[in-house]
């Protein structure tokens, strides 16, 4: 059975910075294959590119500080030529190359970002930003019956 991972990241006490937390958790109260696992974390680490260099796909979600808020982008990810010179806060290129170099495979991987409106402290997210939250998990969902679909016999839902 093809392994997926999704991760949800961010900071949840900074408002719309939590999306990925959110839309994560979200997800894990679907019905989804057994072939899928889902994890948040705060942000991209050096640690997880073993998690990575174990499944076949991974879908990240996170925020953008972008306008206008509550827009949705959905974009594959390829590694960096080169590891970076820093390994603290990582971005999903970086987080890749990591996989390739140091486990010998990085997975097809795809960033599913929002736009956030609101980054100070709070525990909950923006108007604009949480009816953008039903979108994104119809955006994975699809992408994971899409890869499991093409690549066996297994049904996501």
């Amino acid at each position: 059975m093809p392994k997926v991972l999704i991760i949800g990241y961010g900071n949840p006490l900074r408002g719309d910075d939590g999306v990925g937390w959110v839309v994560a958790e979200k997800l894990k109260e679907l019905t989804l294959s057994e072939a899928v696992r889902i994890q948040t974390c705060i942000q991209l680490t050096p640690e997880l590119a073993a998690d990575l260099s174990e499944v076949e796909i991974a879908i990240l979600i996170d925020a953008r500080v972008e306008e206008p808020a509550g827009k949705i982008s959905c974009q594959q990810v390829k590694p960096l030529p080169h590891l970076p010179p820093s390994s603290h806060h990582l971005n999903p290129s970086a987080l890749l190359s990591y996989a390739r170099q140091f486990f010998g495979k990085a997975p097809q991987t795809y960033l599913v970002s929002i736009n956030g409106a609101e980054f100070r402290y709070q525990d909950h997210l923006s108007p604009q930003v949480q009816e953008a939250v039903h979108e994104a998990i119809k955006i994975i969902v699809e992408l994971l019956r899409n890869f499991l679909t093409n690549s066996s016999q297994y049904a996501v839902l």
